[in-house]
């Protein structure tokens, strides 16, 4: 049997014994920080700057709860929401998104699902570029790409494959998600799963004992844009 883990690190962990009492968070980001590119995906074509639409999509995600800082990753669904993983986002003080190119910005809103572990986090209309999700049912060793910040560090495009179906243990739903052949680390929860031809098909939550990838599918996800009844209000506690 396969040990989950959930994949958020926490950078900055500290008691703390009065609300309001929060540790410094880490630094902004260099004016002129630009990633190191990584390998492009096989299907497509490097935009100018050398990166693919796929990995310009991708961000990381730095959460400040009553405890303290963490980090994730995510990804761009429409030109003013961001698509991560609950526990990623869940009882945020504040939450910054960073993009590829080094540019941050601030949330305004998020809310959490009920059943699958996604988040829905909601800025304002900054994003010039968003991701095509689509619902696939993929065949065992069927290519897959996951692109995110593990470890909350460079941006980092992982190739794997498909396996099969497993029940969500960490989450305790009993739902199914994609079991994923291919290594991811912490940092990665909220990474964008793409297929073949560039489209979102999974969200990362997870990984198991091997650190092979456990990811939902976006069937959850578009069920929740349909209808907005299984999301509810991300609430901090202190």
């Amino acid at each position: 049997m396969r040990v989950a883990d959930p994949l958020r690190v926490a950078l900055v962990v500290v008691a703390v014994t009065a609300c309001g009492v929060i540790p410094v968070p880490p630094g902004p980001l260099e004016t002129d920080f630009v990633p190191e590119a990584t390998e492009v995906a096989v299907t497509e074509v490097p935009t100018s700057d050398g990166f693919s639409l796929q990995q310009q999509l991708a961000v990381r995600i730095r959460v400040e709860t009553c405890d303290g800082w963490g980090t994730g990753s995510g990804w761009i669904l429409s030109s003013n929401e961001v698509v991560t993983n609950r526990h990623v986002a869940e009882g945020a003080t504040h939450i910054e998104v960073t993009t590829y190119d080094g540019r941050d910005y601030v949330v305004n809103s998020s809310v959490i699902a009920l059943t699958p572990d996604l988040a829905l986090l909601t800025l304002d209309d900054v994003f010039t570029e968003s991701a095509t999700i689509a619902q696939v049912d993929p065949k065992s060793g069927a290519p897959l790409t996951i692109v995110g910040y593990p470890l909350g560090s460079a941006l980092t495009v992982e190739k794997g494959r498909y396996l099969n179906n497993e029940s969500d243990e960490l989450g305790a739903s009993g739902e199914d998600v994609w079991l994923i052949d291919a290594h991811i680390e912490q940092g990665s929860s909220g990474s964008p799963v793409y297929d073949e031809d560039g489209r979102v098909v999974a969200i990362v939550y997870a990984g198991d004992s091997a650190w092979d990838a456990l990811a939902w599918p976006t069937s959850w996800l578009q069920s929740l844009l349909d209808d907005p009844s299984g999301w509810t209000a991300n609430t901090a506690t202190c």
